[in-house]
This record gives C-alpha cells, structure tokens and sequence, in this order.
C-alpha cells in the first residue's frame, strides 16, 4: 500500500496542487447575524400568569417586535487567542420598551501543549449531554427548553484542561477545573459574594461511552456532585443520561397561611433522553427530566389560586408577588418534564425547507406547550422560521396558567 500512494503521489501533484494555507487557522475570524422578530400573542385573561403580567388590564391580545444581533471571533497568535460574542437585544411592546447589549463571552485562552490549555475571562461552559435540560451544569445558565441551542451568557471564570489518550478500553481521559470567584461586582447573578466556587469535571471514553463525573465544592451555592453519558448504539441512535445531587439549597415554600418559609434541603435530578435520525432524514429528541428543585403539584396548585385570589384581594397581592418573584413563577418549577421534538428535513424533496414539531410537558399536571415550525433557509445568508406556540392545560397547571394561549411568530436572520 505504502509502494502504490508513493507511485501515485507524483501524478496527483501533477494534475492539482496542494494548498496548505487553506487548512491553517486564521489569525482572526468572525461571524454573526441580526435578527427581527414579530410576535402576535392571545392571552387569557383568567389565568394566573395574566394576573401577574397584566394586573388590572383586561386586553386580550398583544403584540411586540425584538430586534437583536449577535457577533462572535477569535483573534489568534502562535499558542494565544482571544474569543469573543457580543449580544444585544431591543423589546417593544405596547406596554414598554426595554433594551439591553453585553457581552456573553469575552476570554484569552492558552494552548499551553496539545494536552494542556487554560482560560481565563466570560466563559460560556457546555457540561453536560441534555439537550433541553442539563442537570450537571453546575456553572451554567439554565437553557430555555424551547430554544435549547440559543446562545447564552457565561461567567467570568478560569478554567484550566489537561487530556490524555491511551490504548485499551479506556480511550481518553481529560480533567477540567474551573473557578467562578463572586465578589460585589463580579459574576452577581451567580450567588453570595466571597466565595471563589471551584468546580472539576472528569472525562472518561470508556467502552466506547463518555462518561463525565461533575463537583462543584461549597461556596455560593451548596455543593453538588453529578455524573452523565452518552453513547452510540447505533450509526444513527444516541442515549445520553445525567443525575446530579445537590445539598444545603435553599427553596422558599409558601405556608398553609400564604407566607414564604425559606428552607434548605437536599434533591437529586436527573435526565433520560434520545436523539435517532432514520432513513428518511427525520431527527427525533426525546427527554425525560426529574427536577429535584422544583415544586410539587399541590405546592404549584396553591401559589396560583393566591395569585387568582389577589384579584380580588388586595391584601394577596404582595404575597403573590413575592411568591413569583423567588421561585414559583421560573419556567420549569414543577418537578417531572417530557421533552419531544420531531424534525423532518426536506420532506417530498423540498429543497431547504425543515418542518418540525416541539413538545413540552409538565407530567405532574398533564399541561403543556406545543409548537409547530417551519423552517426556510433557500436564500443564501438569511433563515427564516415560523412558529405557532400553543400552552394547554387545566386550571392551577402551569402550562394552563401561563398569561399566553397561543403565540405566532416570525424570525428572520441574517447572517454574516
């Protein structure tokens, strides 16, 4: 074989040439889009969520238009680069009008050798196999189910790699480390200041599965412990899993009497999911999620009837509102989820056109939003999709409280 690729290596430089420039990295890159976004929503009017949003009010439809841009690069020399992504975002609504620009990353990395590298600066982490939701993403910002694949805003931090690749059933390990330090002005959002929040991540490919074990010590928030997979059972059929323990975290609770105890405990969580494409170019993404931190049915059943009551009762406004404000109103505050998206590219040879369809459901109260799309990207640089986005359920559920019955939106984006 050797003999034939050396004899052979004279006519193909004969008949093209070789150019190495074009697989070398640039000394700078860069890209981004900017989007506009027209949303129609209808509301209902007797739910909690519309109490919450609407107080007082009796519309029954809104309107409003997000213009946003975001732009990411990387600047690089020899060994060093610098990566960046800005955001910015402007809302209009009749109600008000609010904008907003950061950056969500902004860090200086280092190769220090091919087995080890170090970070430092607004680092937006990936931990974690979920698709949806990620248990074990300890120093994250929690996705948003129904646009999963969103940038996010990270953390400033320093981070640290080293990996190592072996022969035998255990193929690679690599070993992350990572410091989230809080002060009065620094990563706020992310707990109490004083606290520097060292987390490791462990990577195993073991057995042809990735395995990655996840702590994260004391400090802001109480410590937690995870571990996650994923594996390929097939050319085309994936299953990924995540449970993660957290201990010493606090969770306001309402009281029989309608008032906040705040208290500290310990939860699990955990994730179950797929991902299978098929034959005929159909990806399909199915998860199951346990929240440990979340809360009950019943607990959930009482905070919206107070929030329904306060309608009427002045004195329950307040209540309610803190109520919402430190826990009960998140997305995702029940405890059991089912994800499903089914997307179906090209279908009868339509030529880049992607329909698909998103179900999301809280299993505790049989409620639910689902969201039917289209997606066109037939003209060079811009995407479009359009989305109707349906929330269904019972009364004192939390798909069925939700201030929006049905949403239709638009989203056009450019891309440069």
């Amino acid at each position: 074989m050797a003999a034939l690729l050396a004899a052979a290596a004279p006519q193909v430089a004969a008949d093209e040439t070789f150019d190495v420039s074009a697989f070398e990295k640039k000394a700078f890159e860069w890209n981004g889009f900017v989007e506009l976004r027209p949303e129609w929503q209808s509301l209902g009017r007797g739910t909690a969520g519309y109490q919450l949003l609407f107080p007082g009010e009796t519309r029954g439809s809104s309107q409003r238009r997000t213009v946003a841009a975001e732009i990411s690069g990387v600047v690089r020399h020899k060994t060093l680069s610098f990566n960046f992504t800005g955001h910015a975002a402007s809302l209009h609504d009749p109600r008000n009008s609010d904008g907003d620009a950061r950056m969500y990353e902004a860090y200086a990395a280092w190769q220090i050798d091919p087995r080890a590298a170090a970070e430092i600066g607004k680092r937006a982490l990936r931990w974690g196999k979920g698709y949806a939701w990620s248990p074990v993403a300890f120093l994250e910002r929690p996705k948003d189910p129904a646009d999963p694949e969103l940038s996010r805003e990270g953390f400033v931090m320093a981070t640290g790699a080293w990996v190592r690749s072996f022969d035998g059933p255990l193929k690679t390990v690599s070993l992350n480390a990572a410091l989230v330090p809080t002060t009065s002005g620094l990563n706020e959002s992310f707990g109490a200041e004083g606290h520097l929040n060292p987390a490791v991540k462990l990577y195993g490919l073991i057995f042809d599965t990735d395995v990655d074990l996840v702590w994260a010590a004391r400090g802001s928030r109480g410590p937690r412990f995870g571990v996650d997979f994923s594996r390929n059972l097939g050319s085309n059929l994936e299953i990924h899993g995540e449970w993660a323990r957290t201990w010493d975290a606090p969770q306001a609770v309402l009281t029989a009497g309608n008032t906040l105890a705040v208290r500290e405990r310990g939860y699990g969580s955990a994730l179950l999911g797929l991902r299978w494409l098929t034959e005929r170019d159909t990806t399909i993404i199915f998860e199951l999620y346990r929240n440990g931190s979340g809360y009950t049915t019943a607990q959930m059943q009482q905070f919206f009837d107070l929030v329904r009551a306060s309608a009427a009762n002045p004195a329950l406004v307040q209540p309610a509102g803190r109520a919402a404000a430190q826990g009960y109103n998140r997305p995702n505050a029940g405890q059991r989820y089912a994800y499903l998206r089914v997307s179906q590219k090209e279908p009868f040879d339509i030529l880049d056109f992607t329909p698909s369809v998103t179900l999301i459901a809280n299993t505790g109260d049989r409620s639910y939003s689902l969201m039917p799309e289209v997606t066109y990207t037939g003209v060079r640089n811009l995407e479009l999709r359009l989305r109707l986005a349906l929330n269904r359920g019972n009364a004192s559920t939390e798909y069925g409280e939700k201030p929006v019955r049905s949403r239709v939106e638009l989203r056009a984006r450019f891309f440069f």
